[in-house]
């Protein structure tokens, strides 16, 4: 890893180049791995596929963290299902209990989020004492509630034997299962009780060897400290990790062996330990770097440091103008989201635009459809995937939305590529990540070479949607009426559901435009 030269002792960070030789460090990485293996798992049907091929083969452990768990989210569908296999044995409390009865010596620990009561109804009922109930000594359900008021623990990470590791956006539960197609009516796409359910876009990763030792600590952290129980992780690795250990699992999307880091946001504070902002660092300094183009896919825009970033290169008139595309959900999922978070965001959006105005920046903001070829009825694809594509040279995706609390008030974990100048193999394969995911938000019926080239890429997507031939459409930013009750609900909840990166008396993000201390300690 090469380090940036004015990161001495003494070094002036007015003077740090924009471009720096490498993003990460102690300030934006916790561990970096050097040759890791990963591939993309792109929606649900992907990554839910995968994960029961390697569930299915476990010896020694399954370990899950997450912020939403269902017992009865069947894990297979369509012609993904072996013929002759009843789709409940497909479901997650099934597979796992299965697989414990078969193999004593299996251990399954899963460690949930102990939401709130803000969540309560959209949560399976009794959750519990369903996972704990009538399954097998050696599968252990456990919630952890070990964040202040208005937190929530929202890594999403699934480890099998110590070998692999998936992590990105997707929970494991009901409503997140669809396909790349995302069609308006896709009969497999449907509630526990057999009603629609709406498309819905995720990104995951899958990643085996030595970097899958760091996602074991990670989890057993969580562990000890939101159980009260102390693991050894060798008693949950069934062998020591390889440099040379494959990916032997389904996958969307390959990327060569290259150099991975990993970053988090921490929220506790108590003593024991420190809050950790890696992930918000990290996106002020990707985006600090942009020469020509940024790519975002996020639930929410609404992260106060996230704006300032971009408003801040967006303005900086001694650097060259940027094409940035956003994609977000068409509204919040939720009406509590919508009253809390609608209005915030509009403001962010409003903010960044009038920047790009100013600045003569290229940007786009879009929403995603999806059209029923028969009764032409359309339905806006749900975007929950957390991810940014910088230059086509930088990518992080995982749990963290452009939000608020996901930099300052919620678990997270990010995984994130940098190609330096050179590595010809990992810039292409950046670059056909955005390709492919952008691809797929223009739909079948699109040129996908319009995107193939992030510089002018704004005006090329709007030219396909003024003739008609993409899915995309302009994302509304009207900000919600300001009636009396919206701005009541906002001052009672947004601290809640959205609480604003200044909450806490943390260095300001111009404390990591520069880069910090060499994390070469960390590189394993």
């Amino acid at each position: 890893m090469r380090e940036c030269s004015c990161s001495g002792a003494g070094s002036d960070a007015a003077t740090c180049p924009p471009d720096v030789d490498d993003i990460f460090d102690r300030k934006t990485a916790w561990k970096v791995h050097d040759g890791a293996a990963s591939a993309l798992l792109i929606d649900v049907r992907d990554y839910y596929r995968a994960f029961y091929e390697a569930a299915s083969r476990a010896k020694k452990s399954i370990l899950l963290l997450g912020w939403q768990f269902d017992s009865d989210v069947q894990l297979l569908r369509g012609e993904d299902l072996p013929p002759g296999v009843d789709p409940k044995e497909t479901e997650l409390l099934p597979l796992l209990t299965r697989l414990c009865t078969e193999n004593p010596d299996l251990q399954v620990k899963i460690l949930a989020w102990n939401h709130s009561v803000f969540f309560a109804l959209e949560r399976e009922i009794l959750q519990k004492i369903v996972f704990s109930l009538m399954t097998p000594t050696n599968l252990a359900f456990r919630q952890d509630d070990t964040v202040e008021l208005g937190g929530s623990h929202h890594q999403k990470v699934a480890i099998i034997d110590g070998r692999i590791a998936f992590m990105g956006s997707a929970d494991i539960c009901q409503d997140r299962w669809d396909d790349s197609a995302h069609a308006a009516n896709d009969p497999l796409r449907l509630t526990r009780k057999g009603e629609p359910q709406k498309p819905y876009h995720e990104v995951q990763a899958v990643f085996t060897g030595p970097i899958v030792s760091s996602f074991v600590e990670l989890f057993v952290d969580r562990w000890s400290y939101g159980v009260g129980e102390a693991i050894d992780p060798a008693s949950l690795t069934l062998a020591t990790p390889s440099p040379d250990d494959a990916l032997d699992v389904s996958v969307t999307l390959p990327m060569p062996r290259a150099t991975v880091a990993l970053s988090r946001t921490i929220p506790i504070d108590d003593g024991d330990r420190e809050r950790v902002h890696e992930v918000r660092d990290l996106y002020v300094r990707a985006i600090r770097t942009a020469r020509h183009s940024i790519y975002i896919e996020t639930q929410y825009l609404t992260s106060c440091t996230v704006r300032d970033a971009l408003v801040k290169r967006l303005r900086d008139r001694s650097r060259p103008k940027l094409d940035v595309v956003i994609v977000l959900p068409n509204k919040p999922e939720k009406f509590k989201e919508e009253i809390t978070v609608g209005q915030p965001q509009s403001a962010v959006i409003d903010t960044i635009r009038s920047a790009a105005e100013l600045g003569g920046h290229a940007l786009g903001i879009y929403d995603v459809v999806t059209r029923d070829p028969d009764t032409h009825e359309e339905k806006f694809v749900y975007i929950h995937s957390k991810l940014m594509v910088v230059d086509d040279r930088f990518f992080t995706m995982g749990s963290a939305n452009l939000a608020n609390r996901s930099m300052m008030l919620d678990s997270e974990i990010n995984a994130s590529w940098w190609a330096e100048p050179g590595e010809t193999e990992l810039l292409e394969a950046i670059r056909r990540v955005r390709v492919r995911l952008m691809s797929e938000h223009l739909g079948p019926q699109a040129d996908a070479r319009i995107v193939e080239s992030p510089v002018g890429m704004v005006a090329r997507l709007e030219d396909a949607m003024g003739q008609g031939t993409c899915r995309l459409r302009h994302h509304d930013v009207a900000a919600l009426p300001p009636n009396v009750f919206a701005k009541a609900m906002q001052e009672i909840a947004c601290d809640y559901v959205d609480p604003p990166d200044a909450r806490e008396s943390i260095p300001p993000p111009s404390s990591v435009e520069s880069p910090g201390e060499s994390v070469r300690s960390a590189r394993t």
